[in-house]
């Protein structure tokens, strides 16, 4: 007997019968085409759809534009009155804040000043370089920012102080800098 040698990749008997294949069977270039020419029409889709989606937005900005120019023609003069005097309101509103700002920039002008002498991510580190400070005779406060526990020296009114101070801390911190608070 002569041994029969497996064959993998054929649907062929020993005999050269051929068996019916199951399923279907498409070629690997007529599968890549079908995939290209489905692409193209997702993007030819998407692109059409895209257009329209504008056109319809725009469509809809120049109705809403006619109607309020139609809506200047018909208006009685009770509201125009009643527009006359809301923007008369809006101006008093613009005035007023107008003056808040000018009032807070006056405030602002007395700033504190603090030196920002380091930032660490542990709180206790923040806390031995507060008490070395302290300890040197500096006003020290520490804040938060972010993640981080800042180290400042000083709520210093007058800038030349402050800048003096930065002077003789920079000696020892570097990176140390000058911060503004209200």
């Amino acid at each position: 007997m002569k041994p029969r040698q497996l064959n993998l990749f054929g649907s062929k008997t020993d005999k050269g019968n051929k068996l019916p294949r199951e399923g279907i069977v498409v070629p690997v270039d007529t599968a890549i085409l079908l995939i290209v020419v489905i692409i193209l029409l997702f993007v030819i889709a998407f692109s059409w759809g895209m257009e329209r989606g504008r056109r319809l937005t725009l469509g809809a900005l120049a109705k809403e534009a006619g109607s309020q120019k139609e809506k200047d023609k018909t208006e009685t003069p009770k509201t125009k009155e009643i527009r006359e005097e809301e923007k008369k309101e809006k101006e008093k509103n613009n005035k007023n804040l107008e003056e808040k700002r000018n009032n807070t920039i006056t405030e602002t002008e007395h700033k504190l000043y603090r030196i920002q002498v380091a930032s660490f991510y542990k709180l206790s580190s923040a806390n031995q370089e507060a008490k070395k400070l302290k300890g040197k005779g500096y006003p020290v406060k520490i804040g938060k920012k972010g993640k981080y526990s800042v180290v400042y020296v000083g709520n210093f009114s007058n800038k030349k102080d402050a800048e003096k101070n930065l002077e003789k801390l920079r000696k020892t911190y570097q990176d140390c800098m000058l911060r503004v608070s209200d």
